[in-house]
């Protein structure tokens, strides 16, 4: 099982439209791409500061699974149409779970 897990952090200069337009794309994710074992988003809590303000902990059952999410159309489309225009900074790692 690989474990996918991705944060960001928004510019300054995105509305909150934008901000929850992003967050139910992100949600919807799942529904739309294959091979998705298990998936989990939405926003920061606020409980540390500096934390990124939404995040994604996604399962796959191997590595070609995680991949073949990365090159999904609607991933793609996400990260276009989202991710691009509103990131101010973003990480993320991959590992291996039980």
């Amino acid at each position: 099982m690989i474990t996918h897990v991705w944060s960001m952090t928004f510019t300054d200069a995105s509305t909150p439209e934008q901000r929850e337009a992003l967050v139910a794309a992100m949600a919807d994710l799942p529904n739309q791409i294959d091979g998705v074992a298990s998936f989990r988003s939405g926003q920061d809590l606020g409980l540390n500061p500096g934390n990124a303000e939404v995040g994604i902990v996604a399962e796959f059952a191997d590595e070609q699974a995680w991949r073949s999410y990365l090159e999904a159309p609607a991933h793609v489309a996400f990260v276009d149409d989202h991710v691009t225009p509103l990131c101010a900074s973003w990480g993320a790692f991959q590992l291996h779970t039980a």
